[in-house]
């Protein structure tokens, strides 16, 4: 079985979520064997690639794709730089003559000497323009039958750009990222959704990532000595011939390999010890949520290189502390690392644009010399890019979504996992903590952006569909956030971190799609989520509940003309009158006056309506002088409720989802009225002063969210 889908996995992934977990496809459907030589002054990677790609379908398969990524770079003509302008999250594409970047195949022949060079052309798959060069089609003479292999021999030369989108180099740093010809993905039918089996190759968008199978790889690496180098997997041999020094790398079940170069580079190694790295009270508490034993979710050790910057070695304990708490957290709650090694690259200030980027047991971080010191020491942008990156070791490195056409899958999953364990490692101020107790959480920044940005884009497109770049980003990360955040407050902590596990589970080393993120949870949850999936995850619905008003007055007791048993009476406000005279009787103008406060009473009305287009239900809250308050349920089915309540105090504010449970709620703004002082407007005050008065505050946040994906 080659593909997930048939009888045995569907019968296993009906298990108890940890009595199965998908094992890697054995033998895998690719193996790369790669020789590459760096050049740092002209910045260019000889390499030759004997390549085994295996046939994972009954089709006879006549051609090959490949990507050949670095082509983006090659001139301003490319769909990349045609898309991106040349700029992406906050960097700018040099146009210098010695900057541009480009891939050559210079040779291809199949191990019997059969040359394929001739026939292969570069296409467009996407109806992308013809001058892009990012997809090379080889057709062969003959085919690879179902389940059969064939074996390439190819030579290629890499020119490196100036960093620029996760690659490249800037003076002896080099950062080398979608570097070689890379076999696209044969996806067979039923899987993803197909009907009949084909090539998923796409060209390289400004906005896409990456899709690539699992398998096997072996690189040796040759570089002028004195040039320090990190890579995805173990390194199992190092050696120096004359000048240069080669090293060897190996890694197993894995769907990419990078690495990095640089003399300047400060090494730290250690080993991640689970008896002392894991915080205090995670393991127990993930047991709860998951039902299963701390035995059954225990850790593994990883021996961890940290490739440090010289003027950012006082970063060290920043990059740790984000890395164990990373490596805790996925590890608990999703399952424990696999892999043997786990290297951490920090890069220059000025080669940014390769950092806050993740390949298997390889990952990219980013600070800054200004982090460390007041007043930004209290800010955790360097622990969250490198917990955010190490995240996606599971959701990109272990669960192979196609980023290309779901990126929410990758970007989005691992977003929403990245705020869980920001707040449980650093608390509900897990951006930045300043003095007198303000701070920031990305969760609030998260939704700053979402009430910031036009609803133009569902979340599940494309990645080159969205209508701008900040469409990309927020659909692909922020939202995916709030949609989950609000899921599990819906659904239950311990139910959706079940169902979580479930997915990984299931489909860790596998390729899976949309249908089968909700097909996971539905299974383990029981429930029918297809609401969240119609209107969240494929449309544009909002939700919106507002206090339209809220008024209170004091009963001053009944008016008028009242046929009562004992006759008829005429009452002013409660208090007989003496209808001969035209005024109240003595005793009613006597309790008038000497009426006792505890008896007054208060009437309180206010209206709530959900003011967006998903229905979804809300609790409410009533808070009255005396600081007694009433908790009321606002149900799904309702546009809008009005709730009309007597009280022995008047009513000082009113507030619908006072305690913030509904993150899809996309207006925090018009959540509360405050209409009196006293105990229940300081009570108020203090509840709602991060929501409502300072609400403004994470909506222009949201300006920045350009800023904070880019590190993200």
């Amino acid at each position: 079985m080659l593909r997930a889908g048939g009888a045995a996995l569907f019968l296993a992934s009906l298990l108890p979520g940890n009595a199965f977990a998908a094992a890697p496809i054995r033998p895998p459907v690719v193996e790369y064997r790669i020789e590459a030589s760096l050049d740092p002054k002209t910045h260019v990677v000889e390499g030759k690639e004997r390549l085994l790609w295996r046939n994972p379908s009954g089709d006879s398969v006549g051609e090959l794709r490949f990507h050949l990524y670095l082509n983006a770079f090659k001139n301003d003509l490319s769909t990349f730089m045609r898309e991106s302008g040349g700029q992406l999250r906050g960097d700018k594409a040099s146009t210098e003559a010695g900057d541009w970047g480009s891939i050559d195949v210079t040779s291809m022949k199949t191990s019997g000497g059969a040359d394929l060079l001739p026939r292969a052309r570069k296409i467009q798959p996407d109806g992308n323009a013809a001058t892009d060069e990012t997809v090379l089609l080889v057709p062969l003479s003959t085919p690879v039958p179902p389940h059969g292999e064939i074996t390439l021999d190819i030579a290629f030369r890499s020119k490196l750009p100036k960093i620029f989108a996760r690659t490249g180099f800037i003076r002896d740093y080099h950062l080398v990222g979608q570097w070689f010809p890379k076999i696209g993905v044969y996806e067979t039918a039923g899987m993803r959704g197909r009907t009949t089996g084909g090539w998923n190759c796409h060209a390289f968008h400004a906005n896409s990532e990456f899709y690539a199978d699992y398998g096997d790889w072996d690189v040796t690496l040759s570089v002028p000595t004195g040039f320090v180098v990190g890579a995805t997997g173990q390194r199992v041999s190092e050696e120096k011939r004359g000048d240069r020094t080669v090293s060897r790398y190996r890694q197993e079940n894995v769907h990419d390999f990078a690495w990095t170069a640089d003399p300047r580079f400060v090494v730290r190694e250690y080993t991640f010890d689970p008896a002392k790295d894991v915080p205090a009270g995670w393991s127990a508490r993930a047991a709860g949520e998951l039902g299963m034993t701390e035995q059954q979710i225990a850790l593994k050790p990883i021996a961890v290189r940290i490739l440090l910057q010289p003027d950012h070695v006082g970063a060290l304990d920043r990059y740790k502390s984000g890395l164990h708490a990373g490596i805790a957290y996925y590890g608990l709650w999703f399952g424990a690392y696999p892999y043997a090694t786990l290297t951490l690259v920090d890069p220059p200030e000025d080669g940014m644009g390769s950092g806050g980027m993740e390949y298997p047991t390889f990952i990219t971080g980013g600070s800054d010399v200004r982090l460390l010191h007041w007043p930004l020491a209290n800010t955790y942008l360097t622990e969250n890019v490198t917990l955010h990156e190490y995240g996606h070791q599971y959701w990109y490195g272990l669960v192979g979504s196609n980023e290309f056409e779901e990126s929410w899958l990758d970007e989005g999953l691992n977003t929403d996992s990245e705020y869980r364990a920001m707040r449980l490692a650093y608390g509900a101020r897990d951006m930045a903590q300043f003095p007198g107790g303000v701070g920031l959480s990305y969760l609030s920044i998260a939704h700053g952006a979402y009430a910031a940005i036009p609803n133009l884009d569902p979340i599940r497109r494309f990645a080159w569909g969205y209508a701008t770049n900040d469409s990309y980003g927020e659909n692909s990360y922020m939202k995916v956030g709030l949609f989950l955040a609000q899921l599990s407050q819906d659904i239950g902590i311990g139910k959706f971190a079940k169902a979580q596990r479930a997915y990984y589970d299931q489909w860790s080393f596998r390729h899976p799609s949309t249908e089968d993120f909700f097909a996971a949870f539905e299974r383990s949850t029981g429930l029918d989520l297809s609401d969240y999936r119609r209107n969240i995850v494929e449309g544009t619905a909002r939700l919106d509940w507002e206090v339209v008003s809220a008024r209170g007055s004091r009963d001053r007791g009944e008016s008028g003309v009242f046929d009562r048993p004992g006759g008829r009476v005429t009452l002013d406000r409660g208090k007989p009158v003496d209808t001969a005279a035209g005024k109240k009787t003595a005793s009613g103008l006597d309790r008038d006056k000497d009426e006792d406060k505890a008896h007054r009473r208060y009437r309180s009305v206010v209206l709530f309506a959900n003011i967006g287009d998903w229905p979804h239900g809300a609790p409410a809250r009533l808070a009255f002088e005396d600081g007694t308050t009433i908790e009321r349920a606002l149900p799904a089915s309702a546009r809008w409720v009005r709730l009309r309540i007597w009280s022995r105090s008047p009513l000082a504010w009113a507030a619908v989802d006072p305690d913030r449970t509904n993150t899809w709620d996309v207006n925090r703004l018009n959540d509360s009225k405050v209409l009196q002082g006293g105990r229940g407007a300081a009570d108020t005050r203090s509840r709602l002063a991060p929501v409502k008065y300072l609400g403004w505050v994470a909506t222009v946040g949201g300006l920045l969210t350009e800023i904070l994906w880019v590190l993200s």
